[in-house]
């Protein structure tokens, strides 16, 4: 019988152990192949909607639901963290004491937003990306904000949702002139890029609308730490700002298992192979999403686009396509700004992202996904993906490539 584990119950991990059970459904039932999952915990959770937990007081538990209902029955779930990862001996522990042997293994641990690795964020901030019911804390402190300083802060590199604060400092602006106290509001987006934004094109898209709507900008803003008494957040250069709200983007690391199994780097994030998404050095183990080291956007549709690849991988050992499949860099993340406006940063490897002009049916396109979200977990309605991100994956040796099969 051929072994296939999944570390990492998020979008990337639910995402391929269905569509490896679909393509693998009659080798599964023939007990030919097994496919087991490793999550944390039962809860799976739409991240993106953190946002709008935050800044438009949307319900959190709208957007949390039991992943063993969103997994195919074919998938061996566990609903156990992960303890060690042995690459060298191909086998996953669990904290519970399960050892799970493998001949392919699709790391999806993800990545984790920690507040203590900058001295005082943790007391002197709020943030949208521990969590939808952390996320509910900005709203309820917003409620009762009636001016001042409010600063938008990102306090280390790489982060989920490269948006995301772009998107936080437009909502902002968008709360308080809905409410009438915009004149009494001070905002402030401080990011270590050189930009707004990081790519070019999407800032001259956005840099405009900050100076139309009284934002300012501070580049290259390095956070050391922050001062919750003071109420004041200072640069590794040694500005200062002073602040009443500090919304921030905590830095990010590896999960925990991956440091311990000193599978990543020193910050946990795992070498792997930007095109064909193995893990480096091993021809059994990929990698996805946010747990990897890539150059690439750490968000869901990210992940979501390299479970196709990584899958199409684990599948031509299977099957014996013959085939290694890459992954051509696809990109495509929503940035809502406000006043029913939006637009996409999308890109490739070999395509930067290009100036667009904000619009409303992208504002639906992206709050329609919140709905689908679910849906699009069990691989049902990938001809939509398809159809509007073109195909991701091809075959480096020339031939075929092959497509997934439609869901039975």
């Amino acid at each position: 019988m051929k072994h296939v584990v999944i570390v990492g119950s998020g979008t990337g991990g639910t995402f391929a152990a269905n569509l490896l059970a679909k393509q693998l459904r009659s080798r599964i039932k023939r007990g030919e192949v097994s496919i087991e999952l490793v999550g944390e915990s039962d809860e799976h959770v739409f991240q993106p909607a953190n946002l709008d937990v935050a800044l438009k007081g949307k319900r959190p538990e709208r957007y949390v639901k039991r992943e063993s209902r969103l997994l195919n029955p074919l998938v061996k779930f566990y609903p156990e963290a992960a303890e060690k990862i042995d690459l060298g001996d191909r086998r996953v522990y669990t904290k519970t004491g399960r050892s799970l042997g493998y001949d392919y293994l699709l790391v999806a641990t993800g990545a984790v937003a920690d507040p203590s690795m900058t001295p005082g964020l943790e007391e002197g901030s709020l943030n949208f990306h521990t969590g939808p019911f952390n996320a509910a804390r900005i709203w309820e402190k917003l409620k009762g904000f009636s001016g001042g300083r409010v600063v938008v802060a990102v306090a280390g590199v790489p982060y989920k949702c490269p948006p995301s604060p772009n998107e936080a400092a437009f909502l902002l602006d968008e709360h308080f002139r809905k409410r009438g106290i915009r004149e009494r509001v001070e905002i402030k987006l401080l990011t270590p890029y050189p930009r707004a934004y990081p790519a070019e094109a999407i800032s001259e898209v956005i840099e405009p609308l900050y100076e139309r709507l009284g934002i300012e900008v501070v580049t290259f803003f390095s956070m050391d730490s922050v001062d919750p008494k003071k109420k004041v957040v200072y640069s590794l250069d040694g500005e200062e700002y002073e602040y009443d709200l500090l919304l921030a983007i905590p830095p990010h690391r590896g999960a925990d298992v991956i440091i311990r199994s000193e599978v990543g780097d020193e910050e946990g994030w795992i070498p792997t192979d930007k095109h064909t998404l193995f893990i480096k050095d091993y021809d059994d183990a990929l990698a996805i999403g946010d747990a990897t080291n890539i150059p690439i956007s750490k968000s869901g549709v990210v992940a979501h686009l390299e479970s196709g690849v990584a899958v199409l991988n684990i599948l031509s050992g299977i099957e014996g396509y013959g085939e290694v499949f890459r992954y051509n860099g696809r990109i495509n993340c929503p940035m809502e700004l406000g006043y029913g406006r939006a637009i996409f940063v999308s890109a490739t490897y070999d395509k930067p992202p290009e100036p667009q002009k904000p619009s409303r049916i992208k504002a639906i396109m992206k709050s329609t996904f919140s709905r689908i979200y679910w849906k699009a977990l069990s691989g049902d309605l990938e001809w939509i993906f398809k159809l509007f991100l073109g195909e991701c994956a091809s075959p480096t040796n020339g031939g075929k490539t092959v497509t997934l099969a439609p869901a039975r």
